[in-house]
C-alpha cells in the first residue's frame, strides 16, 4: 500500500520539472527515492507503538499527524538555520580557504539532530531538507565534489531509518504480544505501582501481593458458596471453563469482579443475568483474555487465561457487546477470515461460511454486501457467525440478541442449542456462557442461570431452581371487567349517587336565587341533569363515605394514589368532576376492594405487588397452598367478582432477578453509608 504512492510521487516530480529532486548531479535522485523507500516501515512501527497511548482512534491519528508535520519540517528547518548563522558569523566559511570549523550554534544543532533522529519524520524532513540545499553544504564543506550520501546531508538519516525499520517494528510486535498476555500486563503494572510507590499512598499493608483494595463481600447464597467449593475442591476439573475467585480491582478502586468461582461442563449453556455495571463484560473480559485479573484465575479446557493466552484464544469463540467489524468487508468475508484463524481447512472454508452465514439468517444478498450498512439486528448476528464458525469448544455470547425481531431471536436460539449439543456429537459439545437482559431467552436456552449483583454470584441454578427457591409465593393476575353504562352495578351506585343528599340539596331548582351564588361546591348544567352533575373535592370525598360507610374510596382521591389521581385532579379543577365519572370510579374501586378482601380472607400473608388500572397482582405465599386451591376460589367468585380474566404463576425469573438486584444494590448503600 506504500509503495503504490511512493512512485506516484516521484513519477509527479517528473511530470512537474521538480529538478531539485530529480537531478542526478551529487546523487540527488537516488537520495530521494531511498529515504522515501525507507520512510514507509520506520514511520509504521513508529505509528503501531503510538497507537498504545490513546483510546480513541480519532484522537490518535489528528495527534500523529500534527507531529508528524512538525518533526519533518519545523526539526529540520531549525537544524539549517542554526548551522547556517553559525556559518555566517564566522569570516573562514567565507574565506573560499578552508572549511569552517565547528561553533557553538553547530555544536547545538548537532545535539537537537541526535535527539529528533529517533523519530522517522524528522530524518525524512531533514533529509530531503538538506538535499535540495545541497549546493549550501559544498560552499560550507570547500568540497565541489560532495554528495548527498555525505554524513552532513542524510547519510545518517538513512542509517536510522535502516535501524528504525526493523526496531520499530519489532517493539510494536513485542508490546502487543505483552499487551494481550494477561501475566505479562499484571506484571507492568505492579511494577509501575512500585515505582510510583501507589502502594504507599492507595494501598494498606493488609493486601494481597497483588496490591488489591480491601474489601466488604457480600453476604453469599448457599449454592454459589456450594459451588465455590466444588470448584476448590477439584471437583470441577473437567468442566470445560473454571473461574478460581476470579476477582478484578480498577485503578480507581471499584471492585467489577469479587472473587467469583464456577465451573462449566461441556455442553452446557450457562445464563449469566445482571444490571449494567453487574460485572458481567468485565468477567467476559477476563475470560477472553482482554486483560488480566487482579486476583485468581480462570481456566478454559485446562489451560489458565493468565498464564497461557495463546492456547485459550485458539478454543473460543466470542462476540462481544459492541460489534467489532469491519466497514468495509463483507459478511462473507468477516467470517472466511475467522474460519481461516480458527483453523478451518483451506479448502472446507468458503463452505463452512455458507452454511453458517445461513444458520444465523444472513442470506447472499445480505452476505455480500459491507457490513457498515447492516442494521444492529444483522451485526448481531454476523458476530454470532463469526463467533460460532468452527464449532469452538467455549463460545461467549454477550447480549448476541441485542436488536433482533422476535422470529430471528428464536432462529438464533436454535443456532445456540444446536451447537451446545455438538450437531449430534458429544465430540462436538461446546460450553456456553451468555449474558442477556432477557429472561425468556434465559429460561428458553440456558440449563443453568447464575444472577450477577455488585460484582458476585446472589444466586446459581435452574431457572426453576431458582423460581422455586426465591419465588415468595404465587402471583396471581386478575382484570376486573370495564364499567359501562348500561352495567347494573353502574346504574345503582349512580342512582344511590344520585339522590344523595349533597345532589339533592344542590340543584339549582331547589335552591333559593338569592342562595344560588353560596353554593360554590356543587354546580348543575341542562337543567339538572344528573349525567353532567359537576362535583367538588368536598363533596366528593363525602359522597364516597357515605356509599361505602368508610374511607376506602375518599381515601384514595389524593394527588399521591394512582387510581384516585384523575378525579382528585377534576374535582379541585374550576370545573369538577361529572357525577358519571365519579360514580364509574366508585364501582371500580368497589369491585376491586371485593377482589382484595376475598383474596386476604381466603390466604393470609397476601400482598398487593402491582395494580395498574382495572388490573391488580398479588403474591399469595406459596406454604400450605395448592396453585388448585387458588384456581379453585377465583373459578367460584369469577361472576360475583366481575372478573374477565385471570392467571395465576409461580414467581417469574424477572421477579427473582428484580428481588436480588434490589438486594445487592440496598447492601452496596448501607455499606457506602455505614
Amino acid at each position: 500500500n506504500y509503495q503504490l504512492p511512493l512512485w506516484i510521487v516521484v513519477i509527479l516530480m517528473f511530470i512537474t520539472g521538480v529538478d531539485t529532486f530529480t537531478t542526478s548531479d551529487h546523487g540527488v535522485l537516488g537520495g530521494v527515492i531511498v529515504t522515501l523507500f525507507l520512510y514507509g516501515p520506520a514511520s509504521a512501527g513508529f505509528t503501531y507503538i503510538a497507537t498504545f497511548l490513546f483510546k480513541s482512534p480519532s484522537k490518535c491519528n489528528l495527534v500523529l499527524i500534527v507531529f508528524n508535520f512538525i518533526m519533518g519540517l519545523a526539526g529540520p528547518m531549525a537544524v539549517f538555520i542554526l548551522r547556517l548563522i553559525d556559518a555566517s558569523n564566522r569570516d573562514d566559511c567565507f574565506s573560499g580557504i578552508e572549511k569552517c570549523e565547528l561553533g557553538t550554534l553547530t555544536t547545538i544543532a548537532s545535539l537537537i539532530e541526535w535527539i529528533l533522529r529517533f523519530f522517522p519524520a524528522f530524518n525524512l524532513g531533514k533529509a530531503l531538507f538538506f538535499t535540495i540545499n545541497i549546493q549550501t553544504f559544498i560552499f560550507i564543506e570547500k568540497d565541489p565534489d560532495l554528495t548527498v550520501w555525505s554524513p552532513s546531508v542524510l547519510l545518517i538519516e538513512v542509517i536510522f531509518l535502516v535501524f528504525q525499520s526493523f526496531l520499530y517494528l519489532a517493539i510494536a510486535v513485542y508490546i502487543d504480544i505483552l499487551s494481550t498476555n494477561p501475566s505479562a500486563v499484571l506484571a507492568w503494572r505492579k511494577f509501575v505501582r512500585i515505582i510510583t510507590c501507589r502502594c504507599l499512598c492507595f494501598w494498606k499493608k493488609s493486601t494481597t501481593d497483588d496490591g488489591m483494595m480491601s474489601h466488604s463481600t457480600a453476604p453469599l447464597d448457599e449454592d454459589v458458596i456450594a459451588e465455590a467449593d466444588r470448584v476448590e475442591s477439584g471437583d470441577a476439573e473437567g468442566d470445560s471453563i473454571v473461574l478460581q475467585k476470579l476477582k478484578k480491582v480498577f485503578a480507581n478502586g471499584k471492585v467489577a469482579v469479587d472473587e467469583m468461582s464456577l465451573g462449566i461442563p461441556p455442553g452446557q449453556c450457562f445464563g449469566l443475568l445482571g444490571i449494567n455495571g453487574a460485572g458481567k463484560t468485565t468477567s467476559m473480559g477476563m475470560l477472553t483474555a482482554e486483560f488480566p485479573p487482579t486476583s485468581g484465575d480462570a481456566f478454559l479446557a485446562g489451560f489458565s487465561v493468565t498464564n497461557e493466552p495463546e492456547q485459550t484464544r485458539r478454543m473460543i469463540g466470542y462476540a462481544p457487546q459492541f460489534d467489532a467489524h469491519f466497514a468495509n468487508m463483507t459478511g462473507r468475508e468477516h467470517v472466511e477470515l475467522y474460519a481461516a484463524i480458527k483453523g478451518v481447512p483451506k479448502d472446507a472454508v468458503k463452505e463452512a461460511t455458507v452454511l453458517k452465514l445461513n444458520e444465523v439468517g444472513l442470506n447472499d444478498y445480505d452476505s455480500d454486501r459491507v457490513s457498515g450498512g447492516y442494521s444492529g439486528g444483522m451485526k448481531r448476528k454476523l458476530s454470532v457467525a463469526m463467533a460460532t464458525i468452527g464449532q469452538p469448544r467455549i463460545v461467549f455470547l454477550d447480549e448476541p440478541s441485542t436488536g433482533m425481531d422476535p422470529v430471528a431471536r428464536r432462529d438464533l436460539w436454535q443456532v445456540i442449542l444446536n451447537m451446545v449439543d455438538g450437531n449430534g456429537k458429544a465430540e462436538d459439545k461446546t460450553s456456553v456462557i451468555l449474558t442477556t437482559h432477557s429472561m425468556e431467552e434465559c429460561e428458553a436456552i440456558c440449563s443453568r442461570i447464575g444472577i450477577m449483583a455488585a460484582g458476585n454470584l446472589r444466586c446459581l441454578g435452574s431457572a426453576q431452581h431458582l423460581k422455586s427457591r426465591f419465588g415468595k409465593g404465587f402471583q396471581v393476575e386478575m382484570k376486573i371487567k370495564g364499567v359501562g353504562s348500561e352495567d347494573d352495578d353502574y346504574q345503582s351506585v349512580q342512582s344511590a349517587l344520585t339522590n344523595n343528599s349533597y345532589i339533592r340539596s344542590s340543584r339549582k331548582e331547589d335552591i333559593p336565587e338569592e342562595e344560588f351564588d353560596d353554593q360554590p361546591d356543587i354546580e348543575a348544567a341542562d337543567g339538572g341533569n344528573t349525567n353532567t352533575t359537576l362535583l367538588s373535592l368536598d363533596k366528593v370525598r363525602a359522597m364516597a363515605e357515605s356509599l361505602t360507610g368508610d374511607d376506602y374510596i375518599s381515601s384514595k382521591i389524593t394527588p399521591d394514589d394512582p387510581s384516585g389521581y384523575v378525579i382528585y385532579k377534576s374535582a379541585t379543577s374550576d370545573v369538577g368532576v361529572p357525577l358519571d365519572e365519579f360514580a364509574a370510579f366508585c364501582v371500580e374501586e368497589m369491585r376491586m376492594k371485593a377482589v382484595l378482601d376475598l383474596i386476604n380472607a381466603k390466604y393470609d400473608g397476601s400482598i398487593l405487588r402491582e395494580r395498574q388500572d382495572n388490573k391488580v397482582r398479588l403474591e399469595i405465599p406459596s406454604e400450605g397452598v395448592k396453585i388448585s386451591s387458588i384456581f379453585a376460589t377465583i373459578e367460584e367468585n369469577k361472576s360475583a367478582l366481575k372478573l374477565s380474566d385471570y392467571g395465576v404463576s409461580q414467581t417469574s425469573l424477572e421477579q427473582v432477578f428484580n428481588m436480588h438486584a434490589a438486594e445487592a444494590e440496598k447492601w452496596k448503600q448501607d455499606t457506602v453509608d455505614g
